[in-house]
Formats: structure tokens, sequence, C-alpha cells
């Protein structure tokens, strides 16, 4: 394995490749929104566009490190993000030249590491975070098919701190038995793990200035638990480190008492059909878990603060990875709702600072066209040009996003407040009262449309057939010379 792996390395690192792998970086942080290209600034200080005017020889530079066993990842530049819960999550913001890195060596590994997760049909579809075909939604329609078929009493359980707490020996050794103890993928995998953070405050509890990073160089100091959060490497390695608890419970827990399991990350339900089973099982889990140094977050007397809880979700919805599970429906979550509620609210709040028309009922058009409606729709659908179906597996816009949930009536809803807010806005702003017929003008986008929308897309067919070995360019020049021939031959 150690050698094979390793021919692949410096086949996937050729200085072309990683150029490539910058490219499409780039194009995945276009903001549709602000036509703007988001991507952070690492530790190190040099920004995107400024990697971007040496690609060329920074490629280069990469690649030899890499393939030469010499790579050495920068230290990360630590971020908090508040939580929906009140607190915050640090997440690892790389350097852009590690960004690559890690996003080349997730392809590299992807299918190896995808050998354990689909080992079995029951296997795959327990982990649903970091892998591709895979996803929130995704879990949210697993679970909901199990509730369904009679499981509706659930251990919802969260890890505590687990990306903070991870053990360096036992991942480590994952790894190694993997992808071979000399390899060098084993050797980047755990340089990687054991790189630091530079805080988001410093010692005087300060949040550290961004430009700072101009021209302070941080220690290279030495993780000693726990992986940085943020990157899909960081998600991969996390399944990785959980695939053997996966394999416990549906290969031991799951011969004792009837239950279905579905992970994402570190959140995890385990469901059943009887409520006497509960605590029994949540005892079975906490004490494999602590095998494998970690634990599960207590469940409190509060239960609405509490992480882990007993749910019966006859009498309360199930809430997880941003859905609402019922017996009958799955829905968006009430946080999620307000999310996007305050998202709308906020570009209302900055319509001033828009350099539109004076004229307050052009201003209201060009909110909706410009700002309105992109939020609504997001990306634009990728179309196949053959066959007009869709090639991205997942649309780029929240109601795509939770296209899976079966109560629509949220999103007819969600379309009246909007309607309303922008009419409410208009008046106290402006005093000018907008009509059906300036809504239906200025072309404002439905949420229930596009949810409707998102059904009626079919999949690429050539994906469907699965052509792998027929280059898009390919099949373009044969369908051009098809149509070519059919004029001819006027059929």
């Amino acid at each position: 394995m150690s050698k094979l792996i390793d021919d692949k390395l410096c086949q996937y690192f050729e200085p072309e490749k990683v150029e490539e792998a910058f490219w499409r970086y780039k194009e995945a942080k276009h903001d549709v929104l602000t036509e703007e290209i988001r991507i952070p600034m690492g530790a190190d200080g040099i920004s995107s566009k400024t990697f971007e005017k040496e690609l060329s020889r920074r490629c280069q530079f990469i690649s030899k490190r890499v393939i030469q066993g010499t790579y050495l990842f920068y230290p990360f530049r630590e971020v908090n993000i508040p939580k929906p819960s009140g607190q915050e999550r640090v997440l690892a913001i790389a350097t852009m030249r590690d960004v690559l890195v890690q996003k080349i060596l997730y392809e590299l590994l992807y299918e190896e590491v995808e050998k354990l997760f689909n080992a079995t049909f029951k296997l795959d579809r327990v982990s649903c975070a970091y892998r591709k075909g895979k996803s929130a939604p995704y879990a949210a329609r697993l679970i909901h098919n199990y509730i369904q078929s009679g499981f509706q009493f659930s251990l919802d359980a969260d890890i505590v701190k687990f990306f903070d707490v991870i053990a360096h020996d036992r991942l480590i050794s994952i790894i190694k038995d993997l992808f071979g103890p000399e390899s060098r993928v084993s050797t980047l995998l755990r340089r990687f793990i054991k790189t630091r953070g530079v805080p988001y405050r410093d010692e005087q509890n300060e949040r550290r200035n961004i430009q700072i990073f101009h021209h302070y160089k941080p220690p290279r100091n030495v993780r000693v638990k726990g992986i940085p959060q943020g990157g899909v490497l960081s998600g991969m390695l996390a399944n990785l480190y959980l695939h053997e608890f996966d394999r416990w419970i549906l290969e031991d827990l799951a011969q004792e008492v009837p239950l279905r399991y579905v992970r994402y990350a570190d959140d995890f339900v385990v469901l059943l059909k009887t409520q006497e089973d509960l605590p029994a099982i949540h005892s079975r889990v906490e004490e494999k878990l602590g095998e494998i140094k970690l634990q599960l977050h207590p469940i409190l007397d509060n239960l609405e603060n509490s992480k882990t809880k007993y749910v019966d979700i006859s009498k309360k919805p199930l809430l997880f990875v941003g859905f609402e599970l019922t017996l009958t429906d799955i829905k968006v979550s009430p946080n999620n709702i307000q999310r996007f509620q305050n998202k709308i609210s906020q570009k209302l709040e900055k319509e001033k600072s828009y350099k539109f028309s004076d004229n307050p009922r052009e201003r209201f058009f060009s909110l909706v066209d410009y700002v309105i409606n992109k939020k609504i729709q997001g990306r634009p659908e990728n179309l196949c040009p053959v066959c007009e179906g869709l090639l991205d597996k997942n649309n780029r816009n929240w109601v795509g996003f939770f296209s899976v949930v079966t109560d629509t009536q949220q999103f007819h809803d969600l379309d009246k407040w909007i309607r309303a807010q922008l009419c409410q806005y208009f008046y106290k702003t402006y005093q000018i009262r907008l009509k059906r017929r300036d809504f239906r003008k200025a072309k404002l986008a439905s949420i229930s449309q596009e949810y409707y929308k998102n059904h009626r897309l079919k999949k690429c067919f050539w994906n469907a057939l699965n052509f792998q070995d027929i280059l898009y360019e390919e099949i373009i020049t044969m369908t051009d010379e098809v149509i070519q021939i059919s004029s001819h031959l006027n059929i």
C-alpha cells in the first residue's frame, strides 16, 4: 500500500494539478450575491490575490515539497464562530497553499477511505458528513424513513468538543494501518494533525487584527490532541476516527436491540422502537465512546438546553442537522427559518447604501432584482448543454438545501413574510404603498416556486449513464455531429 499510495501522490501533486485545484477552489468561493471572491487569508499574511500573481512558482514549490516529503503545514489562523446555542466554535483558517494541499490530499485518499465507509450497504448509510453524495438533507431523509417504519424513540447525542479532543495516538495508528507506517501520505497527514493554530485572541484577550499577519510570524508549536476544524481533510479524519464506533453499533449493539443509526460528524441519533431501551443503549454508547477517549454531553434537567436527550418523536419533533422531523413530515428547523429571515432583514437594513436610482419605486425593482432574488435563488443551476439536466448534485440555494422538506406550507409562509417586509419597509422609508402589480413587474422570486422547480429538475442524462471514460468535450462533439448528420438527412 505504501508504494502504491505514494505513486498516486506524485501524480496528484504535479504542478499543473495543483494549479487546477486553485482555479476550482477560486470558482467555488465566488459569491453570486456580491460577485466577490471570498477567500480568507491564512496566518502567513498572503492573500489569494497575492498567491495568484505568482501562481506557477508557488504551485511548483508545493509540488516539489510534497513529492519529496518535506512539506510542512503553516500554523492555522483561528477564528471564533458563534453557534446557535450561544457558544462559539473555533475554526482553523489555513493558508492558501495549505488549502490546496488539503483538497488534493482529500481527493487522493477519498476512494481508499470510502472502501471502509461503504464496506456494507448499512455501513454506507451511517456517516453522512464530508462524503460525496452524502449530506445533511440525505441524513434527514434517512431518519424520516426510519421514523415512518416504527423507530420513533431517539437518543439524540452530541460528543463533547469532538474535534478538539481527538486522541492523536489512536488517529495516527489508524492512518498508519490504512496507508502504511512509512508512506509519505501518512507522514503528511501526521504533520497536518500536529499543526497548531494561532489563537483568535492574544495574551491580553484582545482580538488579533488580521493585518498583524502581514508582519507577524507565528511559532510552529505542536498540537498534542484534537484536529483543526473547518476543512474537508479534517472531516475525513473525523470519520476515520469514528469508523470503528459506527461498526460496533451496527454489528454488535444492533444484535442486542433493533435500532437504526445515523451520524453527521459528531452529532448522531440512535433510533429505537421502544422507549424502555433508551437508558440501556445510552449507557452502552457512553461506555464505548469512553474507550476511544470521547464522551457525550450529559442529559440536563432542562431538556431544552441539553445537547444529549431522549426524544419521543410522537410527542416532540426531533431536531437534527437543521431539520425538524416529526412522525409525518420533514420540516425546516425553527432556527433555520429565523436565520433566513434575519438575512433578508439585514438586506433591507442596508437598502439605502445600495447605489440604485433615487426614485423609490425603481429602488424597489432594483432591490428585488439584484438582492432579494439572488438571496432566494442563489447560484444559477449548472445545466448540461446536451440534455439540459442538472449537473450539480446539490442545488446552490437555500431552498435547494431544504428540497427534502415535505411540509411546503413553511415556504408559502416565508413568501408572504418577505412581501410583507418589503411593503412595510418601503412604506415606512419612502411612504409608498406597493401593489401586487409592483411585485409582478419586479418578478420577485418565490421560495415555494423554487422548491417545486427543484423537484422538476432532472439529473444530467450523461451523468446518470456514468460515462466516466468519455471526456465532456467529446460528448459535445459527438452531439454536434449527430445534429449535423440529422440536418443533412432532413431528419
